[in-house]
């Protein structure tokens, strides 16, 4: 199989994802969208490329005979507010427009789709991937959008499409990206002795998966899953209060220390379990652990270069 990840040099789960690729023999090459400059070049290495539009994207994607494409470019959605949410929705829903369109030209079999467990808004009981979407953050109204066309190009041009709804994905490395997720920006926070942001009253739950359980689902997805909507996300939830608690512990303890378990999910990854054989393998705990451990070597890397 040969795979294209969107997303370039930008995006840690795109470097992450290609070296877990590369362990597992599969050929893969990174594309990224070009801004300044109108031909296609390449970057650091020989297979990381840069297109201007959708024509370009589908050159790169013939030129490697590519069958499979993992969409991970994405502009965050830092506002719930519709004026300043607007311009980076409607980004992403154009790129991924323009994404299917390349890979119909080119003839790809697949798209494998990260969206969000956004998408399900404030609804009750077990949360299974047949519920009606009724997004109510404007982050999972674009996603939502997104994965209708996904679905509306099966149907017009047979593309085959994996979505994969995740919640919040933490442990990735920050070196290259000018954003990093709450759980990053918490530990630098408390690691440098000071006040962690914690919106409200810091009691509401959220998902947080670790990016290793992440890749492994989207590396599922190759060869399974075909036409298929999956869950993928942690068993327990945990509020900010209790990560900030958690944080703290682990930097003193600096070893893996027993943690009482979160409140039980209600999002259900049965369908993923069965037909992915996914499920998470890293424990809150253990994540929270290993990102400290990552950060605390970023900084000394640092440390010494500056020397």
């Amino acid at each position: 199989m040969r795979v294209l990840i969107t997303g370039g040099q930008e995006s840690e789960m795109a470097t992450a994802l290609k070296e877990q690729l590369s362990k597992n023999n599969v050929y893969c090459i990174v594309a990224g969208k070009q801004q300044k400059h109108s031909e296609i070049s390449t970057l650091v290495h020989n297979d990381v490329y840069t297109f201007l539009n959708g024509m370009e994207l589908a050159d790169i994607l013939m030129e490697n005979q590519v069958d499979c494409v993992i969409h991970l470019s994405n502009k965050a959605i830092t506002s719930n507010s519709m004026k300043d949410s607007f311009e980076q929705s409607e980004e992403n829903i154009a790129c991924t427009i323009e994404v299917l369109e390349a890979c119909v030209q080119a003839k790809v079999h697949k798209i494998i789709f990260p969206s969000t467990i956004a998408v399900y808004g404030d609804i009750e009981g077990a949360i299974t991937e047949e519920k009606l979407l009724q997004p109510v953050l404007f982050e999972g109204l674009s996603k939502k959008i997104e994965e209708k066309y996904i679905q509306n190009y099966h149907t017009l041009y047979g593309l085959s499409f994996t979505i994969l709804r995740f919640p919040i994905i933490y442990g990735a490395s920050s070196k290259h990206m000018n954003t990093e997720s709450m759980i990053e920006s918490t530990i630098k926070k408390v690691i440098e002795n000071r006040p962690p942001i914690v919106f409200d009253d810091g009691e509401q739950k959220k998902h947080f998966l670790y990016i290793s359980d992440a890749i492994q689902a989207i590396i599922s997805s190759l060869n399974n899953g075909e036409n298929q909507v999956y869950n993928i996300c942690p068993k327990e939830i945990y509020s900010m209060k209790e990560v900030v608690s958690i944080i703290h512990s682990s930097i003193k303890e600096d070893v893996l220390h027993s943690l009482e378990e979160g409140e039980k999910s209600r999002i259900s990854t049965t369908k993923a379990q069965m037909d992915l054989k996914w499920h998470s393998r890293v424990p809150f705990s253990e994540g929270i652990r290993l990102t400290i451990k990552n950060i605390k070597h970023q900084a000394e890397q640092i440390n010494r270069t500056l020397k």
